[in-house]
């Protein structure tokens, strides 16, 4: 076990964890910008230079939606575009195998997931994520980096059956009317 990769991987945990402690969007990007970097380190360190790339491109989107979030803009179309053809590119050249192109395929998704407005969508593609990012983990061996995977599914799972919740009370109460 390497133990830099591990202390990297709880750093982003600790992160992540507080991240999801904010009220405003601002200081959760920034949070999670912080978590993503340290990911980055962690899969550096273990020489899972896909799970790298796909976080520091992460680490950039972040800064993209920080900014547009500070100018209270929406993130557009052709940028969320670069940023899934970067994930590609980027992982083909990182390619060691099937298990490599997990994170590719789970950044791809979760930027997805972040850009588009459906809250519903956003969630379940988190607990998509979540699930394939504990197979990566488990194989190039970022122990700590599975705690934080089970932390996002919980409070993906949380966050979507609060939704899926609201939405059938709403129809509920709509066709009573």
């Amino acid at each position: 076990m390497n133990v830099l990769a591990q202390i990297f991987g709880a750093f982003a945990l600790l992160f992540l964890v507080i991240s999801y402690q904010q009220k405003k969007r601002i200081h959760f990007l920034d949070l999670q910008l912080i978590a993503n970097i340290f990911y980055s380190l962690q899969y550096l360190v273990l020489h899972a230079y896909s799970g790298m790339v796909s976080f520091l491109i992460s680490t950039i989107k972040m800064a993209i939606f920080r900014g547009d979030e500070k100018k209270g803009k929406s993130t557009n179309f052709f940028v969320f575009i670069v940023l899934e053809i970067s994930f590609v590119i980027l992982g083909i050249f990182t390619y060691e195998g099937l298990y490599s192109l997990i994170p590719i395929l789970g950044a791809c998704l979760f930027t997805y997931g972040a850009w588009q407005r459906n809250l519903k969508l956003s969630y379940f593609i988190a607990i998509l994520v979540a699930i394939m990012s504990n197979v990566y983990d488990i194989i190039v061996g970022a122990y700590v980096s599975v705690i934080s995977n089970f932390f996002e599914l919980f409070a993906s799972l949380i966050g979507f059956i609060k939704v899926f919740n609201n939405d059938n009370i709403n129809k509920h109460c709509n066709m009573k009317k």
